[in-house]
């Protein structure tokens, strides 16, 4: 909280004819540096060569989600109940802010160094947005399909990786 001067000896400031600026939004925790939120293909945002690492398994799926582009990632094999779904956006509809204002459960993490917060439901599903921008967020919504593997987890992993890919801003 800052605190004002009260003037007590020294210099008086003289008023300025400029108007006064409206209050400036609430500012992120963010330390790093902030990345770029525009991607021309939501596809790329976790290249091939990333996706055996990852576990992903299927080829990555255009999609929208909630007015939102972005990409589906899966694990293991299709119809199966083995492994996770995730979709991924790098998105300028929302912020990490925006995300904890309007999501319920919301619990603070960390994501590659960036402040991010999940949602999740018994380890199963989980959405993870991560404030790597003023102007938007990473953000992954993961299904686990088998009770081991914590959707979270995930989806965290998946974020971390999607993160380090964006060039800075």
């Amino acid at each position: 909280m800052l605190a004002g001067c009260s003037g007590n000896g020294g210099t008086t400031e003289t008023p300025s004819s400029a108007p006064a600026e409206s209050p400036a939004p609430p500012s992120s925790s963010r330390q790093a540096p902030a990345k770029s939120v525009q991607l021309a293909d939501q596809c790329m945002s976790l290249p091939q060569d990333q996706h055996q690492a990852l576990g992903i398994t299927m080829p990555p799926q255009p999609r929208e989600s909630n007015g939102k582009p972005g990409c589906t990632y899966v694990s293991g094999q299709a119809g199966s109940d083995q492994g996770w779904n995730a979709f991924v956006t790098v998105t300028t509809t929302e912020t990490m802010q925006g995300f904890t204002e309007t999501t319920a459960n919301v619990v603070p993490a960390e994501v590659a160094g960036y402040p991010a917060a999940q949602s999740g439901n018994e380890g199963r599903n989980c959405m993870v947005s991560v404030d790597v921008s003023d102007q938007g967020s990473v953000f992954v919504n993961a299904i686990s399909r088998v009770q081991n593997v914590n959707a979270c987890d995930v989806g965290k992993q998946i974020a971390g990786a999607v993160v380090q890919n964006l060039p800075n801003a």
